[in-house]
C-alpha cells in the first residue's frame, strides 16, 4: 500500500463530536407576536403597493395621452400691417427716443388679441402715454392680432 503524501494529525481521543440523535424533537421556537404579524401581513402589503403603482401608471397614461391636447402655436414671424403708417418709419431702438418709430410686439398667447391691448406695453417700453399712442393708431387699434403674429404699432415723437 502506498502512503498518502500529506498526513494530517488526528485529534485526540474523546474530542470527537457526539452524533445528534435525530429522533429527539427540538422544542418549537416561539417568535415574538410582532414578528409573526409582520410575516403574515408583509406579502399582502407588497401586493397592495404593487396594485397602487400599476393603477397609478394606467391612470397617468389615460390622463396624459389624449389626442385633444393643445398643439403648440406655429410661429409665422409675420406681422399685421398697420394702415396708419403711410411712410417708411424707422424701428424703435435705431432712432433717438424723441423721434417717431415703429414698435413690433408679438402676440405670444394662444388666442387672438386686439392691437389696442398692446398699447400699454408699448407705453411702458417707449415711455410715451397710452393716450398719445392710441391717437396715432386709430384704425389699427380695432384690428385683431392672431397668435404668433406681430402687432405693428406707430410710436409718435415727443412734442
Amino acid at each position: 500500500m502506498t502512503e498518502p503524501i500529506f498526513k494530517a494529525p488526528l485529534p485526540p481521543e474523546g474530542s470527537f463530536a457526539t452524533p445528534v440523535n435525530k429522533s429527539q424533537e427540538q422544542p418549537p421556537q416561539n417568535p415574538e407576536k410582532g414578528e409573526d404579524i409582520k410575516q403574515k401581513i408583509l406579502p399582502y402589503l407588497w401586493y397592495i403597493l404593487g396594485g397602487v403603482f400599476v393603477f397609478g401608471l394606467l391612470f397617468g397614461v389615460m390622463m396624459g395621452g389624449g389626442d385633444d391636447a393643445p398643439q403648440a402655436v406655429e410661429c409665422r414671424l409675420k406681422h399685421v400691417r398697420n394702415p396708419d403708417i403711410q411712410s417708411k418709419v424707422s424701428l424703435c431702438g435705431n432712432v433717438p427716443k424723441t423721434d417717431p418709430c415703429v414698435l413690433y410686439i408679438m402676440n405670444n398667447t394662444r388666442y387672438e388679441k386686439r392691437a389696442e391691448d398692446y398699447f400699454q406695453d408699448a407705453s411702458v417700453l417707449t415711455e410715451r402715454s397710452v393716450y398719445v399712442i392710441s391717437i396715432e393708431n386709430p384704425v389699427y387699434s380695432k384690428l385683431i392680432i392672431p397668435p404668433g403674429r406681430f402687432a405693428e404699432i406707430k410710436i409718435p415723437s415727443i412734442r
